[in-house]
């Protein structure tokens, strides 16, 4: 009987964890697919700038697992699970998201922006003492003597206040910086980029800037404050990351077609595999990414990153970027998803999107960013090499002022390459295959009830992505629903708190995304914005993701929030403050540098930090 009865708690260990791990994998396909762009189409509608849609629209969008399981823990379970998974999220976006940002980025060497990272540390320190704060109240509910803690409206408040002044501070930090430097007024729409000087031939200006941290406005909302050595693949022996050394920009201009106010453009989907189908694009294991084909007509192919305008008010995204092959011959210039192009059954596959005539180019050489305009929108395109960056815009400006369809194509390059979550690819692999069907039935489920505001549709982008945020918030309850309940039986069985599942299972699966997207951020030379995402995800989450939930609940029921055992409070706050502390000496002492060794370390900090947790539970 005795044996009867282990097989059989075994096997329901085992289905909760495959509820718990589904539940994951629903909550971060509709996160990714559906809740960010229709966040972000929210945010243009309302001219949101991007460090304020970063830091709220978009910041409760990518953290939006951890909120949900914090809103489920209050007011549904009533349990210290989602406390956990914040807690547990915070230690593992800055170790582990914090050590692969590092390992991931071109040379294991991650330069940082002193600026951005001042800022998002000392928030992020002001959120973990508002915290301990919250959390000084402790007192026994029952007779069993056992303390809670009593986090009462006034504290709510503040850690929710804390949240509004940091996005007030990122809203106006071009203004702190210019009257912190003592400036009068911004010199240009970049706020960070002070051009002077130039000499222009022809349709050509070259402009040479001063100050690395200087660069074209659409340069940075794509990295523009990213220090220049994190987008070279080698640094030589005296490299620094002083901002004085001067850096090229040409600006391609045509002056014979006038550029028109763009109506508002049809929103798209392109092709893409997402988590378990795909993983975090790696410049090495991609095949021939380096090659760059030359044909007798003059037809040149070779891969090109592309921005989406669905993830572009993001910080960072997994789907921000998409690798694709482009085509450029005498008569048009078109492009194709890399998943499209592997299970392509010809060279006239419809997935094939094709731009309008160029009517200018910009081009930052040291980051390998170039933006190309057309009559109605413009296009961010990033160079794997500089050999890339050099043949495509040499391409790029023959068409400049070309003849060919100056108007009529833009809108295949925004629905070219589109599909459904469900649609089979012929040519998928036995694994990849595997995968689609297992999760088939998810992709179903968010493919046929939430709406996809990058399909085409004669509704209206703004009242889609209305419904799809509506729809988003109810899936996200329920998945959330769903991985509290399987976790909470699961911690009974296994006789461990619920906090402790919270810390180590949950907030891992919950935070998977965000470690898949700032891979993909340092292989692209943007790891500095991954170090600056995690911080203000962490922020976010304790500000937020805790702050909300007990605020709603004392003006709900006008009392105290007191489910919470105080137990393992402490630890897990000295942890926290431990892991920056250590952080803020590292980057210090090397000059806002992280190395390969740093990584190391914070990974294996991150393995004490779960062997500790599993020994109180042993204990």
């Amino acid at each position: 009987m005795v044996e009867n009865n282990e097989e059989v708690s075994f096997i329901l260990i085992v289905f909760l964890l495959l509820i718990a791990s589904a539940s994951f994998y629903y909550q971060a396909l509709v996160t990714e697919e559906r809740f960010v762009p229709a966040l972000n189409v929210i945010s243009k509608r309302l001219r949101i700038s991007d460090d304020v849609a970063g830091a709220t629209l978009m910041a409760a969008g990518a953290s939006s697992p951890e909120l949900f399981a914090a809103l489920v823990s209050v007011f549904i379970t009533h349990s210290a699970l989602g406390t956990g998974t914040v807690v547990g999220s915070e230690i593992f976006n800055q170790l582990v998201i914090g050590a692969a940002a590092v390992l991931d980025s071109k040379n294991q060497r991650l330069v940082l922006d002193p600026v951005i990272v001042i800022r998002d540390v000392a928030f992020y320190a002001l959120s973990l003492i508002l915290l301990f704060y919250a959390f000084s109240d402790r007192r026994p509910v029952d007779d069993s003597g056992e303390e809670y803690l009593f986090v009462s409206k006034f504290d709510a408040s503040l850690l929710f206040g804390c949240y509004i002044l940091y996005v007030i501070v990122c809203g106006y930090f071009d203004k702190i910086l210019c009257f912190l430097r003592k400036k009068k007024t911004i010199e240009s729409d970049d706020s960070y980029g002070l051009f002077d000087g130039g000499l222009e031939c022809g349709h050509m200006k070259k402009q040479i800037v001063l100050d690395t941290d200087s660069s074209l406005p659409f340069v940075r909302s794509c990295g523009g404050r990213e220090p220049v050595e994190n987008f070279q693949t080698q640094i030589s022996s005296d490299a620094t990351r002083s901002s004085c050394s001067a850096i090229e920009l040409c600006i391609l201009e045509s002056h014979s077609k006038e550029l028109g106010n763009s109506k508002e453009e049809r929103t798209f989907r392109k092709p893409r595999r997402f988590l378990m189908e795909r993983f975090s694009p790696n410049l090495a294991n991609i095949d021939g990414i380096n090659d760059i084909l030359k044909k007798d007509d003059g037809s040149i192919n070779l891969y090109l990153w592309q921005r989406s305008t669905f993830y572009d008010k993001a910080r960072i995204d997994m789907h921000a970027w998409e690798l694709k092959w482009f085509t450029f011959t005498e008569s048009e210039i078109s492009s194709i998803s890399t998943r499209a192009k592997k299970h392509r059954n010809n060279d006239n596959d419809e997935r094939h999107s094709v731009f309008p005539a160029c009517t200018g180019i910009e081009m930052d050489k040291t980051r390998r960013i170039i933006k190309i305009s057309t009559a109605h929108r413009d296009y961010i395109l990033l160079a794997p090499t500089d050999t890339h960056l050099d043949a495509a815009v040499s391409a790029f400006e023959r068409h400049l002022n070309s003849d060919f369809d100056a108007t009529g194509n833009d809108a295949s390059v925004r629905t070219g390459g589109q599909e459904s979550l469900i649609s089979y690819q012929a040519g998928m692999s036995k694994f990849e295959i595997i995968l689609f069907y297992v999760a088939f039935p998810f992709k179903a489920i968010v493919q046929f009830t939430i709406p996809d505001v990058q399909a085409t549709s004669l509704i209206s982008p703004a009242v889609r992505a209305t419904f799809a945020i509506i729809m988003c918030t109810i899936s996200l309850v329920l998945g959330s629903y769903v991985m509290v309940a399987s976790l909470e039986k699961l911690a009974d069985i296994l006789n461990i708190p619920s906090a402790i599942v919270g810390a180590t299972v949950s907030a891992a699966g919950t935070s998977l995304p965000a470690l898949v997207s700032s891979q993909i951020a340092a292989r692209l030379g943007l790891g500095n914005m991954a170090i600056s995402n995690l911080f203000g995800s962490n922020t976010f989450n304790i500000l937020v993701g805790l702050g909300l939930p007990w605020m709603m609940y004392t003006l709900a029921y006008d009392t105290e929030y007191h489910d919470l055992p105080a137990s393992g409070i402490n630890e897990s706050i000295i942890v926290m403050g431990g892991t920056l502390l250590l952080f803020i000496l590292i980057v210090l002492q090397s000059g806002f540098v992280l190395l390969k060794w740093h990584a190391w370390m914070f990974n294996i900090l991150y393995v004490l930090f779960v062997v500790q947790l599993i020994g109180q539970c042993v204990v």
